[in-house]
């Protein structure tokens, strides 16, 4: 029996026939039974009430919404999500490598054995290792500087050959090109040491410690340097440069080939000065993200004498002076 809400609800069967034999909206939705594929008993072909709610949950025969977007984006998604995937799996190994290694050093640190010295490779004095030490946003600064310093030695060799053949050509126009050769083989080995130790290592120290005290040791002496390619670029007679002084010298004279090399080390010295001072400006811009201050750099000054052997000999000179003093024996 049919109650009275249901017959009033329901549709009569021959409305739901005629509507699939004329292909109306019944037929479309699959109520009628007979011509639709998305109706079906529960127990038809052998179908129970387990096999359809495990079909449905695996995607059987039903509605997958991902398909859709998939289709929707011309079917690109899968290979977006896959290497979306793969480039955060390549920057995890990157850095468990990173942590690996600086776990590594730490613990050799830990147990007394410091890392092999690696540089300079002929005659190794310290340990140089940019990507061991250098935290990964911060390397391809460092490398340029490494790149600069690099340079600076290959650009000081040629300004001492440049000197050379404006000395043996003997040009009339060009004076004091003996003391120019002489100073240039001095530059050869007093400024290879001195901007390695005095603006490249304290730049490799500060971006590795994090150090206010190595920022200013690079600000100080590296704006030295880029004073020092300025300097280099004019080229003063006798100083040891062949910079566009002579360049012009040479030109006067009729000496083609040093007028050659003199324009070239020129060259090389104003590009050496452009990129030192823009990456000058880009630490300066880096220091001042970090917050750090001059009075941080002085305590880290003070805080690296005190725990150096010269700091506490003088610390314990002082304290000795000072006992004797008060126990009256001097």
């Amino acid at each position: 029996h049919i109650r009275d809400d249901d017959s009033r609800d329901a549709v009569p069967l021959h409305s739901v026939r005629r509507s699939e034999d004329m292909g109306g909206f019944l037929s479309g939705v699959g109520i009628g039974g007979g011509k639709s594929a998305l109706y079906k008993p529960i127990d038809a072909d052998g179908d129970s009430h387990a096999s359809q709610a495990e079909r449905s949950a695996y995607g059987g025969g039903g509605y997958d919404f991902d398909d859709d977007l998939s289709a929707k984006d011309g079917g690109h998604m899968p290979n977006s999500r896959e290497n979306d995937l793969r480039r955060r799996e390549a920057e995890l190994e990157a850095r468990e490598r990173e942590l690996r290694i600086r776990e590594a050093n730490v613990q050799s640190m830990a147990n007394g054995a410091r890392p092999p010295l690696n540089f300079p490779p002929l005659y190794p004095i310290m340990y140089h290792a940019i990507d061991a030490e250098v935290p990964v946003g911060d390397r391809r600064t460092v490398r340029t500087f490494f790149y600069l310093w690099l340079a600076l030695e290959a650009m000081l060799v040629l300004n001492c050959v440049s000197c050379l053949i404006v000395m043996v050509s003997n040009a009339a126009d060009v004076s004091n090109a003996g003391a120019s050769f002489g100073s240039s083989f001095v530059y050869l080995f007093t400024i290879t040491a001195g901007s390695f130790f005095l603006w490249y290592r304290p730049i490799y120290n500060a971006y590795m410690k994090d150090s206010s005290m190595f920022f200013y040791m690079f600000f100080i002496f590296n704006g030295f340097h880029i004073l020092f390619d300025a300097y280099m670029a004019v080229g003063v007679p006798g100083a040891g440069s062949a910079g566009i002084i002579i360049m012009l010298q040479c030109l006067s004279s009729g000496k083609k080939a040093g007028a050659a090399f003199c324009g070239i080390s020129f060259s090389l010295w104003v590009l050496h000065f452009a990129a030192c001072l823009v990456m000058y400006l880009r630490v300066r811009r880096h220091y001042k993200r970090r917050g750090h201050t001059f009075a941080e750099a002085k305590q880290q000054a003070y805080m690296g004498f005190a725990q150096s052997g010269a700091g506490q000999a003088a610390a314990s000179t002082a304290a000795n002076a000072y006992i004797r003093s008060n126990t009256g024996n001097f």
